[in-house]
């Protein structure tokens, strides 16, 4: 068969399809996508909060000093462009206001809602079972972070690139080799992995998706088809590592904080942990941290972990046959949640939290909604009952959403719901409360909390970056100085800070020490354009009057070209 002739095979068969979908399949689609904009805009007056949400946005300088840099340049030890194009489109339409920032990831997830729809109903050539895993995945509570966290939008955006390549993979098994569909489906990979690298999974989920369309995942074709996949993966997985150690974040090697045994202990643990709370959903946290006994040790649930999961992974292999569907969800939840198990660290401050699941859940919401189909043949009867079932179990989830949503409206209130579920996370719950504080002008409120944060974890440095600044405020300039100190021993080439000493130095009278921390503020951010004036009277000071008015004038010609 020529090339011209195939083209118009395919594009029959695509007509055949269109004429032939019924009712349902065309405006399901649209009531998923319905039910999740219309949940989450409850949210929409949801203000900003502490935890990153303006370092990612309004104090993003990849955002703020928008330009072709944004692909150069990293932030929060993130290399994702495409996601700062999200945010710059939303901070250009309402100058940083929330709303716009809410509105842009629950359209996102709007879209992902639909898409999952009609993945599925590929997948699994049922209606309903499409419908429902389309549902769960729109409505589910552990959803909400991901949706609702500003901070949070590069997992709706990736999943949505991921799911527009998995729908192109889709496409392309019924076509010819190399097709247009898998072009588009490597073209929508690199957009997912340029949104947030834990998209480098998605070759897995290609394997298990050969799975579930009866096609041989080891076979040469399809080890041929996913190289290009594996080695972009490999890649973009290279590049995630290097942007969080020129963030400072090198993240912990196996052998870290943790031994092999411990993270082999925490990965099955958290699995499990995992299921159970998608399950019931119950006492969600922004974090979930790992703490051992008094005596060193693990609770008893971490050594039962792994002999747990093998023997519920040796019955989904025994089902294999009988059930293929146990498998083919099992599998598809976790090509999408092993990287994001905690045998390597490079989180900035959880090991395991409800976002990680966004994607993977479809693997439990796919075999959750195959059950009442695979037993209807034996016994409808039951079918029907489980089909109830799983409504109330969505209305479940809906309402637990609905209160989700509205504590991600209140910083207070979000940690010390967090703090009440999993406790205080060594101290950083008492750190963002301080952050939260200082936002709102409580220069008192932050103090005592961050002090709290310090006293319960003396590592937290970022508490001593906040503290330092503040005391500098209330004209307490040797506890001032004593705490920047303190932060850039462990973060020496953070130019605001060392600026932000040089300040307190000046207010000591300690010219020189703040004429070495401007020299290398200006060293670390050329543009930086207050280091000019405050080096400028600082030199005035030292009696280098040339060099002062010449840093004055620098400070007035990048003023003037700033406004």
């Amino acid at each position: 068969m020529t090339k011209r002739t195939t083209k118009k095979a395919n594009a029959a068969k695509s007509r055949k399809t269109a004429e032939t979908q019924s009712a349902p399949e065309r405006w399901m689609p649209w009531v998923v996508a319905g039910i999740a904009l219309i949940l989450f805009a409850t949210g929409f007056s949801n203000p900003m909060v502490a935890m990153d949400d303006h370092s990612a946005t309004v104090n993003n300088p990849v955002i703020r000093d928008f330009s072709l840099k944004i692909f150069t340049q990293f932030n929060l030890g993130m290399y994702a462009p495409v996601t700062w194009l999200g945010y710059a489109l939303a901070q250009a339409f309402g100058d940083g206001a929330p709303f716009w920032y809410h509105l842009l990831s629950a359209a996102v997830h709007a879209a992902n809602a639909a898409l999952v729809f009609r993945l599925f109903h590929r997948l699994e050539s049922n209606t309903t079972v499409a419908f429902f895993i389309a549902l769960f995945f729109a409505i589910h509570p552990m959803q909400v972070e991901a949706v609702s966290w500003i901070a949070a939008f590069s997992t709706p955006l990736f999943a949505l690139f991921s799911l527009l390549a998995l729908h192109a993979y889709v496409r392309h098994t019924e076509q010819a080799p190399w097709s247009k569909s898998y072009w588009m489906a490597v073209g929508f990979f690199v957009l997912a992995c340029l949104s947030k690298s834990t998209a480098v999974v998605l070759p897995l989920s290609l394997m298990v998706v050969d799975l579930w369309l009866k096609r041989a995942p080891l076979s040469r074709r399809s080890i041929l088809e996913k190289a290009p996949f594996f080695v972009l993966a490999l890649g973009f997985g290279l590049l995630a590592f290097y942007s969080r150690a020129q963030a400072g974040h090198p993240g912990e090697s196996l052998a870290g904080d943790f031994s092999l045994t411990d993270r082999a202990l925490m990965a099955a643990h958290t699995v499990l942990f995992y299921w159970t709370k998608i399950l019931v959903p119950l006492g969600l946290s922004i974090w979930y941290p790992f703490e051992k006994t008094a005596a060193g040790g693990w609770h008893w649930t971490y050594y039962a972990a792994p002999v747990t999961l093998a023997v519920l992974l040796g019955l989904v292999w025994r089902s294999r046959n009988t059930a293929p569907f146990v498998l083919h969800g099992v599998l598809f939840y976790l090509a999408n949640i092993v990287l994001s198990l905690p045998f390597y660290t490079v989180g900035t401050f959880e090991l395991r939290g409800d976002r990680y699941n966004y994607l993977a859940m479809l693997g439990i919401f796919a075999l959750l909604a195959a059950l009442p189909a695979f037993v209807k043949k034996k016994s409808p009867g039951l079918a029907e009952r489980l089909w109830v079932g799983l409504a109330a179990l969505g209305l479940f989830w809906l309402l637990i959403s609905v209160n989700r949503i509205r504590d991600w409206g209140n910083t207070q209130v979000l940690i010390d719901t967090a703090v009440e579920h999993q406790g205080d996370n060594f101290g950083k719950a008492y750190l963002w409360k301080g952050m939260d504080y200082g936002d709102k002008g409580d220069v008192k409120g932050a103090l005592e909390n961050f002090s709290k944060a310090i006293r319960v974890n003396p590592e937290l440095t970022d508490a001593y970056k906040f503290r330092g600044g503040l005391l500098g405020i209330a004209k307490q300039y040797e506890r001032s100085l004593e705490d920047l100190d303190k932060y850039l021993e462990k973060i020496p080439d953070d130019p605001e800070i060392l600026y932000n000493r040089s300040l307190t130095l000046v207010n000591l009278k300690r010219w020189q020490e703040a004429l070495d921390d401007l020299n290398k503020t200006l060293e670390l951010a050329p543009e930086f354009t207050r280091a000019y004036r405050a080096r400028g009277n600082v030199r005035k000071e030292l009696g280098d009057t040339e060099g002062g008015e010449a840093d004055l004038q620098e400070f007035e010609k990048r003023s003037a070209a700033e406004l």
